[in-house]
C-alpha cells in the first residue's frame, strides 16, 4: 500500500467524494456505502466521505465517481488539506480509532478460538473460523492506511492461535 500523499503542512493530503445518489433503487446507495466501507472511507457527514490520498485511493475513488453518476446521481471528488495541524491530526486519530477497534475486534475473536481449542471444541470449524479472521484482518490491513500499533498486536495473535490450533491433536481431525 502507498504511504498517503503529504501536504505542505507535513499532514496527509485528502480526498473527499461528495455525493448524492436517488433514493430508489436502494441497491445504488447500498452499493457506493458498502465500497466506501470496504476502503475504510471515513464519513464526514451523510454523502461525504474522506480518505487520505494515495494512488490507490484516487483510482478507487474516481471509479465510485463515475458509478455514482451512472446510476444518474451526482458526484464530486475533490483534493483537500485540513486548515490546520489539529483538525489533520483528529482526522488521522480518527482513521486509526477505527482501525484498532477492529483489530481489537479480531484479537478477542482469536482469543475466544484458543479458549474453545482448549475446552476440546472440534478442531476442523475452529480452523475455518480462523481463516476467516484471517481474511478480516487482511481486509483490515489493507484499511490502515496509518499504520496502527495494534496492527503488529492482532497479527500476533492470530498467529498465535493458529499454531495453537496446529498443535492440538483435535484441530486436526478432518482436516487434510
Amino acid at each position: 500500500m502507498d504511504a498517503p500523499v503529504e501536504g505542505e503542512g507535513g499532514g496527509p493530503r485528502w480526498l473527499i467524494l461528495i455525493y448524492h445518489l436517488p433514493r430508489e433503487p436502494s441497491r445504488h446507495r447500498v452499493a457506493v456505502w458498502r465500497k466506501l466501507k470496504a476502503l475504510g472511507a471515513l464519513y464526514l457527514q451523510d454523502g461525504v466521505a474522506a480518505l487520505p490520498e494515495d494512488a490507490f485511493t484516487r483510482e478507487q475513488l474516481e471509479w465510485l465517481q463515475l458509478r455514482v453518476r451512472e446510476a444518474g446521481g451526482e458526484a464530486t471528488l475533490w483534493e483537500a488539506l485540513p486548515n490546520t495541524v489539529a483538525e489533520g491530526g483528529a482526522l488521522v486519530e480518527e482513521f486509526r480509532a477505527s482501525r484498532e477497534a477492529a483489530y481489537r475486534g479480531l484479537m478477542e475473536a482469536a482469543e475466544r478460538l484458543r479458549r474453545r481449542a482448549a475446552l476440546g471444541a472440534p478442531g476442523a470449524p475452529l480452523l475455518e473460523e480462523l481463516a476467516k479472521v484471517e481474511r478480516l484482518f487482511r481486509a483490515e490491513r489493507r484499511r490502515d492506511y496509518f499504520r496502527s500499533p495494534l496492527r503488529k498486536e492482532a497479527w500476533e495473535s492470530i498467529r498465535a492461535t493458529r499454531q495453537a490450533l496446529r498443535e492440538d491433536p483435535g484441530a486436526r481431525e478432518g482436516v487434510g
